[in-house]
């Protein structure tokens, strides 16, 4: 990805907004704290045709290529696909978007699925990302109890700072603030751009084994979970659930940052409690 950039990738971005091919619209944004967590809610209306479960449609891309024979990712215009990423991945633009830009990294192999734990070639696209794209931080939601709405395995960057990072990085040294769900977190010394694909691999399997006994996840199943590296860190969040009571979340909704198409969402949050639907989402800390 050496000719890409972020100006470059906005770029694209705004022509294929301008040509009606990627949804993106104005937004409110509604700040508030629960519990000391910080959260905001950012109201799109355009998010209202975005498939939110797995098994979802969207019939305006119904006759559009799909990405792969096993993909359920839709292609509608060519322009989407940036560059392809070691081999493995491709980079592309997301369809249905609040940030401007937002990107994708999915797998070549298309029937390679959400519900299965990262790779080191997942590692690998993600660091690659974050090394050329330092204003990017990347998510996976693994599994549907992890907020994912389509199978076909893919990651996703978005512009940083996730919103409540700091905050939960705060805590650490600070018992007086909280966080209302189980977090496990490694921070690489040497940093994104001096550390291997392979060492993040083996950092993110010892975090992903804590997750085991809070979601009840034996065998070689994976645990549902949410991953975000930023900052030099990797950060796991078990998951019980991909929605409750109407309240959903993917990685950035734990990280603070929900995105609904209305308001009546939102107000299903604040029915449940901004920090309890967190706790019911994720695992309550003990």
């Amino acid at each position: 990805m050496d000719d890409v950039t972020e100006a470059s990738l906005t770029e694209t971005f705004d022509t294929l907004v301008s040509d009606g091919v990627i949804v993106y619209g104005p937004n409110e944004s509604i700040k508030l704290e629960d519990e000391g967590y910080p959260m905001e809610f950012r109201i799109c209306p355009a998010l209202a045709t975005k498939p939110h479960t797995v098994g979802a449609t969207n019939h305006a891309f119904d006759q559009s290529r799909k990405l792969g024979l096993g993909s359920d990712m839709f292609c509608p215009d060519e322009r989407l696909i940036v560059t392809p990423l070691n081999g493995t991945h491709e980079l592309a633009l997301n369809l249905f978007c609040v940030d401007r830009p937002q990107i994708l990294m999915t797998t070549l192999d298309s029937y390679k699925r959400q519900h299965e734990a990262l790779d080191v070639d997942d590692f690998e696209v993600m660091l690659q990302v974050l090394r050329k794209l330092p204003n990017f931080y990347v998510i996976f939601n693994c599994g549907e109890r992890g907020g994912c709405s389509r199978v076909h395995k893919h990651l996703q960057g978005l512009k940083g700072p996730p919103y409540a990072f700091n905050y939960i990085i705060s805590t650490l040294n600070d018992p007086s603030k909280k966080v209302p769900y189980q977090f496990f977190i490694h921070e690489f010394s040497h940093g994104f751009k001096n550390t291997p694909a392979s060492t993040v691999l083996d950092a993110y399997r010892v975090l992903l084994a804590q997750c085991r006994s809070p979601t009840g996840t034996g065998g070689e199943d994976t645990p549902p979970h949410n991953v975000v590296m930023w900052a030099d860190r990797l950060v796991v969040i078990p998951r019980r659930k991909g929605t409750t009571k109407g309240a959903s979340a993917n990685t950035g909704g734990m990280l603070g940052s929900v995105w609904v198409s209305g308001q009546e969402h939102v107000d299903e949050w604040k029915k449940v409690g901004y920090a309890n639907a967190l706790r019911e989402l994720g695992v309550p800390r003990p």
